[in-house]
């Protein structure tokens, strides 16, 4: 299913009503950056629909905040391994199947876009890769930080760099808590920092 222009405004509109039901207000206020951030990085960066990058914030952490059974009750469902994934990041993967299951919402980009946006891809599509930059610009950790705006700028000068500074924040984070760190999340960091230091 490819979502057109009309369809993505239609589901924009119905789940900014929607996902508050989901979510704490601190989620969703999270969830709002991240939709505007992917908006703003889509326009800069060449993304074709500006609108869909937002649909695909909106839709990215609908599950964050469910219990365990929820996301083994949809993987099960939907006969989805999710073997070496660390618990932070099954959201990731349940809240595509969530949106499918419960609201008959379907895309395949936007599924890879929020099934990518925690852990990284060794080949990220375009719009995983400005989703990925989003959740970092829109996280409490940068609401929190002077060098947010900096960040942003540098952002919308190389999207490398929000890619990068995401997975050296989640990769510092996960160190600093003696937690398992998904090769992804390397593999994104290392190739992050190499496109940035070919400038």
């Amino acid at each position: 299913m490819n979502l057109t222009p009309t369809q993505v405004k239609e589901w924009i509109q119905f789940f900014q009503n929607e996902i508050p039901n989901h979510v704490t207000d601190t989620r969703w206020q999270h969830i709002l950056r991240v939709a505007f951030y992917a908006k703003e990085l889509a326009l800069i960066h060449g993304y074709e629909d500006p609108e869909k990058a937002y649909l695909a914030g909106l839709c990215h952490d609908t599950t964050k905040q469910k219990k365990m059974e929820v996301h083994q009750s949809l993987f099960t469902e939907y006969h989805l391994t999710t073997d070496g994934i660390p618990f932070q990041a099954l959201h990731a993967y349940s809240a595509p199947l969530f949106l499918k299951k419960n609201y008959n919402f379907y895309d395949e980009e936007i599924q890879s876009a929020i099934q990518n946006h925690t852990l990284g891809n060794p080949n990220p599509s375009l719009l995983d890769q400005i989703l990925y930059a989003a959740d970092f610009l829109g996280s409490d950790y940068c609401h929190r930080k002077m060098e947010l705006e900096d960040w942003f700028q540098k952002t919308k000068e190389n999207l490398d760099f929000g890619i990068f500074m995401k997975a050296f924040q989640t990769i510092t984070f996960l160190m600093e808590k003696k937690e398992i760190i998904h090769p992804h999340t390397f593999f994104t960091y290392n190739q992050s920092l190499l496109s940035l230091k070919e400038i």
